[in-house]
């Protein structure tokens, strides 16, 4: 999820809406978590932040979001700053006519304000709807289910087992370049599922400096010299010392 606010570190730009292709219980923990981490703001009891699921999103609750979004957010300390309001939804399938309101808000986006949409699939969204959005896929070489199973395993394995997994990860097919959008994505995977092993009492991962471990290596990802699989090699050690 870090990379879709990679433009935003580097320049202050982000986009007003975002269809990102995955699973709600798969995609939104991460988005989370990177929304915080790379805008710096907190998304709990946030009056400015709405995370919203459906299962079918229809004229009604685009009509609702239109309303929600034309409206002032609330400002911080510094009022000079027009506070930004985020519209987090997911669900599993969006109308016809919802997507040609969702068209009407795009165009005209309200500023400060940007919308992240997860939906299973990214071909059930109108061509009129995909030119005033980003799409961001998830499913690649691997399956997202795949990406899960592997990173559960990862995590489950001893070390000697980790390090056969990356690689494993890391085998190079007709001289292809390494996939180190695959390697974000597995990342995405550990740290959502340590998240979630967090609030369990019984879980062997305990010190949360693994989250700081997992992020400066998907940092490190987006430099062409590093390696991913020394990388995850790396988060393989950090989790033998942690556990």
């Amino acid at each position: 999820m870090d990379s879709i606010f990679e433009n935003y570190k580097n320049n202050g730009y982000l986009h007003h809406a975002y269809i990102i292709e995955g699973a709600h219980c798969a995609v939104m923990p991460g988005l989370i978590f990177a929304i915080e981490r790379n805008l710096n703001i907190s998304t709990k009891k946030n009056p400015n932040v709405f995370i919203e699921r459906y299962q079918i999103f229809g004229i009604e609750e685009s009509c609702r979001l239109k309303i929600l979004q034309s409206r002032t957010g609330f400002s911080g300390a510094d009022t000079k700053i027009p506070p930004q309001k985020l519209f987090l939804i997911s669900a599993n399938s969006l109308t016809h006519e919802a997507q040609n309101s969702l068209l009407k808000i795009f165009e005209e986006p309200t500023i400060g304000t940007h919308f992240f949409i997860i939906i299973p699939h990214a071909d059930i969204i109108l061509p009129t709807l995909r030119s005033r959005v980003l799409i961001i896929k998830t499913k690649e070489r691997f399956t997202k289910d795949e990406d899960y199973l592997f990173a559960k395993e990862f995590i489950n394995v001893c070390l000697e087992d980790r390090f056969t997994l990356v690689k494993k990860l890391s085998e190079k097919n007709n001289n292809d370049k390494i996939d180190r959008e695959l390697f974000r994505r597995v990342l995405d995977q550990i740290e959502i599922i340590i998240s979630r092993h967090q609030k369990d009492t019984d879980s062997p991962i305990k010190n949360k400096d693994i989250f700081t471990e997992i992020y400066q290596a998907k940092t490190y990802l987006n430099f062409s010299g590093s390696s991913p699989r020394m990388l995850l090699e790396h988060i393989a050690i950090v989790l033998a010392k942690r556990s």
